[in-house]
C-alpha cells in the first residue's frame, strides 16, 4: 500500500476508482443510512446509491462484502446492527470487518482487472478512524499487511 497527499472526491471526479466505507444496515425504506463521511459524500454525489446499496445489506446482512459501484467500491466497515438495522451506523467500526474487507478488495480487483478493466490504483481513506472510532495506529498495520501498491492511501500529509 501506498500514501499520498490527496483527495478521495479529486480521484472520483478524475475518473478513477475509490473506495467509499460504510455500514451494513437499512432505514425503514430500505436505503443504507449514509448520513456523514465518505458514505454521505457518495449518497450526496449518486443519488441511487444509499437504496442500491441497502437492498444489497438486506440480502446479505453480516455476510456483505465489498461491492462495485460505478468506479465506487463499498468497504463495510461497522457490522449489522441485528436488532436495529436503521442504527448500524452509530456502531464503532470493527477491526476484523477492515481486514475482512481489505481481503475482499484485493480479491476483487484481481476478477474487475482479469476481466478487462483496468484498474491501476485505487484511492481510498484511512477505514474507520472518521466516524468509525478507531485510530491510525489501530487500523495501519491491518490495511497495510494486506493492501499492496494497487491501493493508495489518501489525505493530507
Amino acid at each position: 500500500m501506498k500514501q499520498e497527499s490527496g483527495d478521495l472526491w479529486t480521484w472520483n471526479h478524475e475518473g478513477r476508482w475509490i473506495v467509499v466505507t460504510t455500514n451494513i444496515g437499512w432505514k425503514k425504506d430500505g436505503s443504507n443510512p449514509m448520513g456523514a463521511g465518505v458514505a454521505k459524500a457518495a449518497a450526496d454525489l449518486y443519488p441511487d446509491l444509499a437504496a442500491w446499496y441497502g437492498k444489497r445489506c438486506r440480502k446479505y446482512g453480516n455476510d456483505t462484502a465489498v461491492a462495485v459501484y460505478d468506479k465506487l467500491l463499498l468497504f463495510p466497515t461497522k457490522p449489522l446492527n441485528e436488532d436495529q438495522p436503521w442504527m448500524s451506523w452509530k456502531s464503532d467500526s470493527s477491526l476484523e470487518l477492515i481486514a475482512r474487507s481489505c481481503r475482499q478488495l484485493v480479491k476483487l480487483v484481481d476478477v474487475l482487472s482479469d476481466s478487462g478493466e483496468f484498474i491501476p490504483r485505487v484511492g481510498l481513506p484511512l477505514p474507520g478512524c472518521g466516524n468509525g472510532n478507531l485510530t491510525p495506529h489501530q487500523v495501519l498495520p491491518i490495511i497495510q499487511s494486506i493492501l499492496d501498491d494497487r491501493f493508495v492511501l489518501l489525505g493530507n500529509r
